[in-house]
């Protein structure tokens, strides 16, 4: 029973780990903190490393998260950009230090920290002096194009007017660095959008993410990102320099900036050192940093330690605890999201926290509240963690004065005044009035989203005044804005106008996975709205998929799965959907999203070991470009086991069940062609 509990708890995780990657790098709105996601994660891990046999090159632990956006081109990296390992205890820098020492034995050594500034990652290619290619870091082995958006990043322009183009006598090379939004800047941004009627952003690294995925670079030029260069190449992947610190002074020849604060240190005494006197002196900086890189400053030993799966083995980094304050909670909001999730925010005395005034704070659901203990009028510890959301740690129950009041779990919708409910094996309350003006105000924003429909000029301001004045009453309604209404319209006229319907027109021309994310199904976000998209070709075959085929693809589990069934069984989807086909915004016969050869039609295929020519990765895109189907585990219904070197129980099981199995040189032979990129 062990067993089957921590297989299914696998793929909760995945699925889980899935979601919020995608919240992170696809959304630029995580909802949790780096502590929180690293637990998961390190659970995932364990229980991974506990059955081998469960094995996916597809599994979270395998591959970094990503942040390409379809909307742009993409380009592949000289060499992959790698997140670093995490820490949270000094005693995991020792051990880190520990593990160089044994490694690089009897060999001198040191170490560079840097702050850990909570931004993007971006590449800059300088060719003969000028700008060729800027990136994002995408999927680690292939970045989006954003030149013409990093162009405008202050100090990328900089560049010595009597420069003759080369660095070490190279004239092609790439620089690293990452973007970000200073904090006054931050503050004027928000100021600026609340005079405009607009949500302020949430946080400075949610509007660097946003606004490098901004199509129009005027529109990033006046948002004043910065950003601080740390790695210097040539563009052949070959190093200039002997070490990191000779690199940083090669940057600031260039006029590129680079972050004041690097220091260069030999012992692990040093290195608390410094860790300590950079979080001390965190909160007079204009940036975000939410902790400190820890990597070795010799090049050629950083090449000789060499990278895991996920993260490189030469550096880590080290994450500072989420600063806390003491306020005092005056009052509890209520929030209905789209799907009827009740919300409760806690309003706050005003109070200063991690270089913004933070006056709300997230208190989950009413079963937190209860755990914790919290009244209104309590004096309440308030952290914020990598920038996420604020929310309250505790009430300091030692100074109540009688007069605080508990916080009831509401028996209505604070907004339609329906019923609530909490579903089976959930802690959300919910509004069960599909018709909701919150709700319907929540699906249409995310409907309208830069993801989504992307339908430039409906922002959340017009969509509440619609929703008040009749204009919508669903998401259908969107599509029966007529020009003539809207331009007479105060506030809105006929340039806005304009704008808003030539938006609705192009909506039915967004790809096949922007659709499903836009419907917003529960627990699908864009990139299990993409997987979504790889297996099926309109809407009406997305509802044909089985509870069993949904669980089987690729980081989709067992709740995700049952969530999308019970999504399509509701007889306002069933509405909606309808809708949407009549006006053309969802299509009888899209696309298809992916073009495969059938050579492998109906077979199943199980990797196991190592493989020389692929990664297991290659591997399964290549049978499936050839149409086939990988699944994680052997059984009666798998068609070939291909089985590289130390291939373990699922060889044994393979054998044992009759199944065919395949080498490497096999499985290519069959498919006729070379190995591709995943």
């Amino acid at each position: 029973m062990t067993r089957q509990n921590d297989i299914k708890r696998i793929s909760e995780l995945r699925s889980e780990v899935s979601k919020h990657n995608d919240l992170y790098y696809q959304q630029a709105n995580p909802k949790i903190s780096d502590t929180e996601y690293d637990a998961l994660l390190s659970e995932l891990t364990q229980l991974e490393a506990k059955y081998p046999d469960q094995y996916s090159p597809d599994s979270p632990t395998q591959k970094v998260g990503s942040d390409s956006d379809d909307r742009f081109p993409s380009a592949p990296h000289t060499i992959p950009m790698a997140s670093l390992q995490n820490s949270y205890q000094l005693e995991e820098i020792q051990l880190f230090t520990d593990r160089i020492d044994r490694e690089l034995e009897d060999r001198e050594y040191k170490f560079d920290v840097e702050p850990k500034i909570d931004g993007v990652a971006v590449a800059l290619r300088f060719k003969d002096g000028k700008l060729e290619l800027g990136l994002t870091r995408g999927d680690g082995k292939f970045g989006d194009v954003i030149t013409e958006n990093v162009a405008t990043l202050n100090g990328v322009g900089n560049l010595p007017e009597n420069w003759q183009g080369t660095v070490n006598g190279c004239s092609h090379f790439e620089v690293r660095g990452e973007a970000f939004l200073s904090l006054s800047m931050f503050r004027k941004l928000n100021k600026d959008r609340v005079r405009q009627g607009n949500a302020p952003f949430a946080n400075p690294r949610n509007a660097t993410a946003g606004t490098l995925k901004t199509l129009d670079s005027k529109i990033v030029k006046e948002r004043g990102l910065s950003v601080y260069f740390y790695r210097l190449f040539n563009c052949d992947g070959s190093e200039l320099f002997e070490t990191h610190e000779q690199e940083i002074a090669a940057i600031e020849t260039l006029n590129l900036p680079v972050n004041p604060f690097f220091r260069t240190t030999k012992t692990i005494d040093d290195i608390r050192s410094v860790l300590e006197q950079l979080e001390a002196n965190r909160s007079e900086l204009d940036y975000q940093i939410d902790g400190a890189v820890i990597k070795l400053d010799n090049l050629a030993q950083c090449a000789a330690l060499g990278s895991t799966a996920k993260a490189p083995r030469w550096g880590i980094a080290y994450k500072y605890a989420a600063e806390e304050v003491e306020t005092v909670l005056n009052d509890i909001t209520l929030q209905v999201g789209r799907t009827g999730v009740i919300t409760p925010v806690a309003e706050l005395e005003p109070v200063q926290l991690a270089g913004s005034l933070v006056s709300r704070a997230t208190l989950h659901n009413w079963e937190e509240i209860e755990r914790k203990d919290i009244r209104i009028g309590d004096t309440v510890v308030v952290a914020k963690g990598g920038d996420v959301i604020p929310k309250i740690l505790s009430a300091l129950k030692d100074q109540r004065s009688g007069n605080e009041s508990e916080i009831p779990q509401p028996e209505s919708c604070p907004i339609c005044n329906s019923r609530t409910e909490s579903p089976e094996g959930q802690v959300a309350v919910k509004c069960v009035n599909y018709h909701c003006a919150a709700r319907l105000s929540a699906r249409l924003r995310h409907f309208v989203s830069r993801d989504a429909a992307d339908i430039e000029g409906l922002g959340g301001k017009w969509i509440d005044a619609f929703i008040e004045s009749g204009k919508l009453t669903s998401i259908q309604d969107i599509f029966k804005l007529q020009h003539n209404e809207l331009r007479v319209l105060p506030g809105l006229g006929d340039k806005s106008a304009t704008r808003l319907i030539t938006g609705l027109k192009a909506s039915a021309k967004r790809p096949w996975a922007n659709k499903i994310f836009s419907l917003g199904i529960p627990q699908v976000g864009i990139t299990t709205a993409t997987i979504l998209a790889r297996n099926s070709i309109n809407i009406r075959k997305l509802e044909e998929l089985s509870q069993e085929t949904l669980e089987d693809l690729e980081d989709i589990g067992p709740i995700v799965a049952a969530e999308i069934i019970a999504w399509f069984s509701s007889e306002d989807t069933q509405t909606m959907l309808s809708e949407l086909l009549e006006c053309n915004y969802l299509l009888e016969a899209e696309l298809v999203p992916v073009t495969t050869i059938e050579t492998f039609s109906g077979l199943t295929f199980v990797i196991t070991g190592t493989l020389g020519k692929m990664t297991r990765g290659e591997a399964k895109a290549l049978i499936k470009k050839h149409g086939g189907k990988v699944t994680g585990s052997v059984s009666s219904k798998t068609s070939y086991l291909v089985a590289g070197e130390k291939a373990g129980s699922k060889l044994d099981k393979a054998r044992k069940l009759e199944v065919k199995i395949l080498t490497e040189e096999q499985l290519l032979s069959m498919t006729k062609t070379e190995a591709v990129d995943e």
